[in-house]
């Protein structure tokens, strides 16, 4: 069994988790039949509203929910599955499992012990879905060409895929501060960053995609991730994507 490690990113204490979940997630939200969809793994109060809207929105019948996430700790392989029942101040998260062998991708429970961007996505999933099952997938940095091989393996009409991610971490303190200006200029000018890259998302164009992303080094910490998503999605018969909320922790804490 897992157990948390994501504490403070989320409640602690089951009630107040569930009372969170209740005020993040919108009621009576427009539903979309997709095959995935990307949402983010901050705090909850810096992306807890654009994630309860993104899964508000989800429309399916699926009982398996591949999420992809990436290796924000560095340990372990670098395509990792995890085959242990995760844990929440939720209850217990039952894990897929697998069938069959899969010839680039290994189970290392390494890779996830501490690793929190997948680990936030579930109660999100617990207070939506019942009778749920996940397949767990954490992603180090990977060419195109690897990301591609690894989406072959990974396509199953039977799951519903996740892809968590941020989008650009803007400041110093990431690496990435290459503008001029006061911090709203600055800001607005990652904004048109972020929109770029969401264009090629919703057109389904995952080598355009993690193009733009290196050729520029945007510290989208999911890119891989993402990447992976729009191979399968297009393997899946996706045709477009479509935006449902997007924002930025600024507007939660005024902090350059």
């Amino acid at each position: 069994m897992r157990n948390p490690v994501a504490i403070g990113f989320y409640p602690g204490e089951r009630i107040a988790l569930k009372k969170m979940l209740e005020n993040l997630i919108p009621k009576n939200s427009d539903k979309y039949e997709a095959i995935g969809a990307i949402v983010p793994h901050a705090g909850y109060i810096y992306s807890g509203k654009v994630a309860g809207a993104t899964y508000s929105a989800l429309k399916t019948s699926k009982k398996v929910f591949a999420i992809f996430c990436p290796n924000h700790t560095g340990l372990g392989s670098k395509i990792a599955l995890s085959q242990e029942n995760w844990l929440t101040p939720l209850g217990e998260v039952r894990t897929f499992k697998l069938e069959k062998q899969f010839k680039r991708i290994k189970v290392d429970e390494l890779a996830h012990a501490y690793e929190h961007s997948l680990e936030v996505q579930l109660p999100f999933l617990q207070y939506l879905f019942k009778d749920f099952s996940i397949l767990p997938v954490c992603l180090s940095h990977l060419a195109l060409n690897e990301i591609k091989e690894v989406a072959k393996e990974l396509v199953d009409e039977r799951v519903f895929y996740i892809a968590s991610s941020d989008f650009i971490h803007y400041g110093p303190m990431y690496g990435f501060d290459p503008f001029d200006g006061n911090v709203e200029e600055k800001l607005k000018k990652v904004k048109e960053l972020d929109m770029k890259a969401i264009e090629f998302i919703l057109r389904l164009e995952p080598e355009k995609f993690y193009n733009f992303v290196v050729e520029n080094e945007l510290t989208i910490c999911g890119f891989v991730p993402i990447t992976l998503l729009l191979f399968v999605a297009k393997e899946l018969g996706a045709k477009k994507g479509k935006l449902i909320s997007y924002a930025s922790s600024y507007e939660v804490s005024k902090s350059s």
